[in-house]
């Protein structure tokens, strides 16, 4: 295709080649009514003259199903058009780097960075899931990281909607689109597909991002295509000895062969993450995290290899919604076409009931292991590194994800712990202002026909102060952030006419613990008490 830079379609002028894919180039534009910069998508003729009206019609099948997803972590659609020929679409321009060259440049990224990234792809597919749209090509090519952090789900050219009786005039069941790496048992077997094939491919993901690579290699795409339907993928916790138990079986489960043993909506999925991120931030084991949707699905992967024992194998040619098997042609050669035909189920439920039965099992022999003060060190072979996206933020945004990882094979910590640390550290700033006033009051003197009752001093005009799960904190419903700002703000709201003032702090249980030492600081400088309570969770 002819270099377009420069050319104007309709209110986009082209201003540099971004990239390149299998339907479309991409440039950065600026878009001349609004004086912004968007990302045009602009597709290639030549797929025109080839294949006719059907990858122009899936090309604006893309803009479609993007425009109806207003998600912060699903790049934005702006408009699709046709200019001197040239089909477009122009959309959010995403200034940050794909997931997969950070993957090949630093290697894997910490615990804390692993959460946020795939709690934030859930979210994207939860409302792709949720609007009835499957995007078919979850990976980490499509999945952009920005500068801050945040992360967008992109590409939607493969999209369908699964309860859509219309799409098979482009997509439909038989038809194998995709990325073999990626791609989920039915939708190498040419299945019709819905939003659990997305959660696989998600799966399959999430394992690259926490090991550095993916379960399933080989020299072709069939080969690949054939692990995916009959082999069971490597144990992720032995590919990463430092990952969590937890973290492992909730991949492995969305990994599942067998749809009705997977998570079955990318909700389910980011309701338990979010429980996983909220025990990183309050520096609990993540093992110790429970997770009754997970356990749920392990034990039903544990009843369904039971239940398929029970069973014989059918005979060749009979159809079941479970695993999947290629076979080559008699006559086929090297670049025969392959058949793609349905198995039995008995080997693919026994697979699963292994990876949920091996976790449990190598459970009960870690509780008979030494100590972990005398287990002896080794040197793991995976590289782990923080994404660059937050080591370049200024300021620490009280998300935790861009510290350095805690040893979690070595800490067994709750968020009690915390709480109880906190206030003990405020009752030690209490007593020590306490014993100050007693250190400066003169002695009171009595004689034997009078007695002097001393009343107990109540603070005036208590100062209100918040800090809210998002690690917001406020002074009087007012937002402050640095520490000089909560200090000017504290002096600025202390009564000159009252004796003694306290500070009445309610913090909320998930927020962070150097947010809480933040204001105890400023409160000590201005002489505040400080009254801590503890915000119930509703």
């Amino acid at each position: 295709m002819a270099d377009l830079v420069d050319k104007i379609l309709g209110e986009f002028r082209l201003l540099r080649h971004l990239g390149s894919g299998g339907m479309a180039d991409v440039y950065l534009a600026e878009q001349t009514s609004l004086n912004r910069n968007v990302a045009v998508k602009v597709m290639k003729p030549g797929l025109i003259a080839t294949s006719g009206d059907v990858m122009l019609a899936r090309f604006k099948q893309e803009a479609m199903m993007a425009a109806g997803l207003n998600h912060p972590n699903i790049v934005q659609v702006y408009t699709i058009g046709e200019h001197d020929g040239l089909h477009y679409i122009a959309q959010e321009y995403v200034q940050g780097k794909d997931l997969s060259t950070i993957l090949k440049t630093k290697g894997v990224p910490d615990i804390g960075s692993c959460l946020h990234l795939i709690r934030k792809v859930a979210s994207a597919l939860k409302a792709s899931g949720q609007a009835g749209i499957v995007h078919r090509d979850i990976k980490p090519e499509n999945i952009l990281v920005t500068a801050k952090g945040e992360v967008k789900v992109a590409d939607f050219g493969l999209a369908q909607l699964h309860d859509n009786p219309d799409a098979g005039s482009i997509t439909r069941e038989g038809m194998t689109l995709g990325t073999p790496l990626y791609m989920s048992p039915e939708q190498v077997n040419g299945r019709e597909l819905d939003p659990r094939s997305d959660i696989y491919s998600f799966g399959v993901t999430c394992y690259q991002i926490l090991c550095g690579k993916t379960p399933f290699s080989g020299t072709s795409a069939m080969a690949i295509a054939v692990q995916h339907l009959n082999t069971a993928p490597p144990q992720l916790h032995d590919q990463n000895p430092k990952l969590p138990e937890t973290m492992c079986r909730l991949v492995h489960r969305m990994m599942a062969k067998r749809r009705s043993l997977r998570y079955q909506t990318a909700a389910d999925v980011a309701a338990d993450l979010s429980k996983l991120v909220k025990a990183y931030k309050q520096g609990q084991k993540l093992d110790l995290v429970k997770l009754p949707l997970l356990d749920e699905l392990d034990a039903a992967v544990v009843a369904a290899g039971r239940q398929a024992k029970k069973q014989t194998a059918p005979a060749a040619g009979t159809e079941n919604d479970g695993e999947y098997s290629l076979e080559m042609p008699a006559n086929g050669g090297a670049g025969s076409t392959m058949q793609i035909d349905r198995v039995d189920f008995v080997e693919e439920a026994n697979t699963d009931m292994g990876q949920a039965s091996s976790f449990s099992m190598e459970r009960k022999q870690r509780r008979e292991r030494v100590p972990v003060a005398e287990r002896p060190r080794k040197k793991q072979g995976v590289v782990t590194a923080t994404l660059p996206s937050w080591v370049e933020v200024e300021e620490d945004d009280g998300s935790g994800f861009d510290r350095e990882p805690p040893e979690l094979e070595e800490m067994d910590l709750t968020p009690m712990v915390d709480v109880t640390f906190l206030l003990l550290i405020f009752f030690m700033i209490t007593a020590s202002f306490n014993l100050q006033k007693k250190m400066d009051m003169e002695a009171a003197t009595a004689d034997e026909a009078s007695a002097v009752a001393v009343e107990q001093e109540t603070p005036d005009s208590p100062i209100s102060c918040e800090i809210d799960a998002n690690n917001e904190i406020f002074v009087d419903d007012e937002p402050v952030k640095t520490f000089k700002e909560i200090v000017a703000k504290l002096k600025e709201a202390q009564d000159p006419e009252a004796e003694s003032q306290e500070l009445q702090l309610q913090i909320d249980p998930d927020s962070t613990h150097d947010k809480r030492i933040l204001v105890a600081d400023a409160a000590t400088k201005v002489g505040l008490l400080v009254k801590t309570k503890i915000a119930e969770v509703n």
